[in-house]
């Protein structure tokens, strides 16, 4: 699913610069795990390629629902955990839904 969104972002906006994706626990001991998923279930994204960033990250979470079942989690968190503000991009390993809007 993760692929899906990714492609879905790609269409809709050309310009997608991953971050980060894929991290190994030996290297990053206090990440929270979904960037060791296999298969991978989250990416992190350039928010400055964009003008709105809040826009973007709305327009995500209007196509697509992370969870029905939590409705509180998003699929596209923009936010700034030290490192500068990004849209970490999340997919529930089945449970994610592209929304028909």
């Amino acid at each position: 699913m993760l692929l899906e969104v990714f492609v879905w972002l790609t269409v809709r906006y050309s310009t997608n610069t991953i971050t980060s994706a894929y991290r190994d626990h030996k290297i990053h001991p206090k990440d929270s795990g979904i960037h060791m998923t296999d298969p991978l279930r989250a990416i992190d994204k350039r928010s400055r390629d964009y003008p709105d960033p809040d826009a973007i990250a709305a327009d995500i979470n209007a196509h697509f629902i992370y969870d029905p079942n939590r409705p509180y989690l998003q699929v596209c968190v923009y936010h700034d955990t030290g490192f500068g503000p990004h849209f970490h991009i999340q997919v529930h390993s089945t449970n994610t839904v592209y929304r028909a809007i």
